[in-house]
């Protein structure tokens, strides 16, 4: 099971070791597939780019693990989980200053929903974009515990 996927779109996640030894095989859309094998023990291992890359059984020290790959990648990710100030949107940490506004562009918007895996219809205006996640295109004063106006 995936804890936690990275920000920027690479290929490094924290898995939970639900099934040890079992090996998962994807296929996507566009025909390509992965696959990747799952430790024969362990609590939780991270992957870089489809393998293995480490194995343990503290979150502690995979998440450690998993913010160093991130920032050989990209050099600017989250960190280590906050409480409180992280909000979790398909297994990527979102700090409520990383959520598109109006001064953000159409594309950008669309970005960062295909970073966290957010569906989205292809003719959808701004407006309906923003109002997945932006409380006042919605009229709401709040759209869960975590996201207030």
């Amino acid at each position: 099971m995936i804890v936690r996927r990275c920000s920027q779109g690479h290929r490094v996640r924290i898995h939970k070791n639900t099934t040890p030894g079992a090996t998962r095989t994807k296929t996507y859309a566009d025909g390509s597939t992965e696959t990747l094998t799952y430790p024969s023990s362990y609590d939780y291992f991270v992957d870089v780019d489809g393998s293995v890359a480490k194995k343990t059984n503290s979150f502690k020290t995979a998440e450690e693990y998993y913010v160093a790959e991130c920032a050989k990648k990209h050099g600017d990710g989250h960190g280590r989980l906050i409480v409180g100030g992280h909000h979790i949107i398909n297994g990527v940490a979102t700090l409520q200053a990383d959520y598109p506004t109006d001064a953000n562009t159409k594309s950008e918007i669309k970005d960062f929903y295909d970073k966290r895996g957010v569906a989205y219809g292809g003719s959808e205006t701004k407006t309906e974009l923003l109002s997945r996640i932006v409380p006042q295109y919605r009229a709401l004063k709040e759209v869960s515990k975590h996201l207030k106006v």
